[in-house]
């Protein structure tokens, strides 16, 4: 005999059992999943849990912090000339350089992509 002669046989005596999978797939059927609210299952509502969505203690979501704010208390820097170099200030603790270009803005404040400072340009600084 060969193998797939002996699968066969093998197949056929042995009794059916309910796969796992079926099981579980009638299990799942039978419960009742409540529903929730657009808002907590797509993320918007920073103020509920991440995973279990449910009522968080931090309003603004965990990792919301006063720090856009704070930036905005600081008055902009005024800068000679039509372009201003930021570095974040503070050393190696700072963000690469980034050249910012303040002239032709009409007096306009511009601000730093990396931390936010504004800079402008002085009155006749050209």
């Amino acid at each position: 005999m060969n193998a797939i002669h002996l699968l066969r046989q093998v197949a056929v005596r042995s009794p059916a059992r309910p796969s796992f999978a079926a099981s579980s797939c009638r299990a799942l059927s039978s419960s009742v999943i409540p529903e929730a609210p657009q808002s907590a299952m797509d993320g918007s509502d920073k103020s509920l849990n991440r995973l279990t969505r449910t009522e968080s203690m931090y309003k603004l979501g965990k990792h919301r912090s006063n720090g856009l704010e704070l930036i905005e208390k600081v008055p902009p820097i005024e800068v000679e000339g039509d372009m201003a170099v930021c570095d974040g200030g503070g050393g190696a603790l700072g963000h690469p350089l980034e050249y910012i270009k303040v002239g032709y803005r009409g007096g306009e404040p511009v601000s730093c992509v990396y931390c936010g400072l504004k800079y402008v340009q002085k009155a006749g600084g050209h």
